[in-house]
């Protein structure tokens, strides 16, 4: 029996369905997090993938339908990230709220659903800063938003909001030790929602201490990354979804004395680093990542952190593009190229 509140999306899918279908999703691995004018050059000639951000409350900042054809026509496939209200609350908690989010995810699809079939709820939800949302209304807002988008398009992949990691706002039931909540927090959330998630969305920083390679962190660090697919992977239907790493950086001890700017410096050669660790890790594991989203390009509210204004981060974004082929799908005969010369 439908649900009354899903009444009214009839008229938006059928919306959605008379746009047509966006294109085919990248091959490669190669992403952005908050594109700006000139991010196209980046790829190199290879498919790429930009994550965005729309608010279902209003916010001025917010990704435009303009700006997301443009990001589409420089080849990058485009992944939305759905939040509820900005700067601090990612997913709604109350019911009067989650049933406005709902509705409101449904309008950002028929908006954006002719360039878009990707979308992420939420984002960081277990800390603070994300709206310290409890793994129970977490699971309870992904199931009614994914039902209110899938009504709206049917092909829609609705993504797991990716997960803080080291932050001990919350925890959930799981089997890591007390001091690792986030991981907890994540394998309560699978176990959860299981196979009925269409895909998951993940996190990942590296640079500790101005470490400059990111390929021998520990969990600490960017290795983290192998938690969540370790999490991912304990349930067998999760284990079955797609992947999608959409943030990454050298910025794991967070902003220094100045706000926006990372403690420590960028190295050179990092961004390659990080492609051939997810590539790499693709080539020698049967669940592959389809992205890896350097976090930024262009995000005004962090300046130190974008490819936009680092003439170092953009060349080593177009080395690595130009100069090896990591590939995120899931396709035989892949990866050339092990960027021998940053061991």
């Amino acid at each position: 029996m439908r649900s009354p509140a899903l009444i009214p999306l009839v008229c938006v899918c059928l919306g959605v369905a008379m746009l047509g279908a966006p294109a085919q999703d990248a091959s490669h691995i190669y992403g952005i997090h908050s594109w700006g004018w000139g991010a196209g050059g980046l790829l190199q000639g290879k498919s790429g993938w930009s994550v965005e951000v729309v608010h279902t409350e209003p916010y001025p900042f917010d990704l435009t339908h303009a700006d997301a054809v443009q990001i589409v026509a420089e080849g990058f496939t485009l992944i939305i990230r759905i939040d509820y209200q900005a700067p601090s609350q990612t997913l709604p908690e109350t019911s009067g709220a989650i049933a406005s989010y709902v509705s409101g995810c449904a309008a950002k699809v028929a908006e954006f659903g002719d360039v878009c079939h990707t979308w992420i709820l939420g984002n960081e939800f277990n800390a603070d800063f994300g709206g310290s949302v409890p793994v129970a209304t977490a699971e309870s807002v992904y199931r009614q938003a994914a039902d209110a988008i899938h009504a709206a398009q049917p092909e829609a992949i609705v993504l797991v909001g990716a997960i803080a990691p080291w932050n001990a706002t919350l925890t959930g039931s799981g089997p890591y030790p007390s001091n690792r909540q986030w991981l907890n927090y994540f394998y309560d959330l699978v176990q959860r929602l299981g196979g009925d998630a269409d895909g998951f969305a993940i996190h990942a920083y590296g640079g500790r201490g101005g470490d400059s390679d990111p390929r021998d962190d520990d969990e600490m660090g960017f290795g983290v990354y192998q938690r969540w697919m370790e999490i991912i992977d304990s349930h067998p239907e999760a284990s079955q979804r797609p992947v999608y790493l959409t943030e990454m950086n050298h910025a794991a001890d967070g902003d220094g004395a100045t706000p926006g700017f990372p403690l420590y410096p960028y190295s050179a050669g990092y961004i390659q680093r990080l492609f051939e660790e997810i590539g790499t890790w693709n080539e020698l594991e049967p669940h592959r990542i389809r992205c890896a989203c350097w976090f930024s390009h262009a995000n005004g509210g962090f300046p130190g952190y974008n490819i936009s204004t680092n003439g170092q981060m953009a060349d080593d974004f177009r080395d690595a593009a130009s100069h090896s082929n990591w590939i995120g799908a899931d396709t035989t005969g892949v990866g050339t190229g092990m960027w021998a010369i940053y061991r």
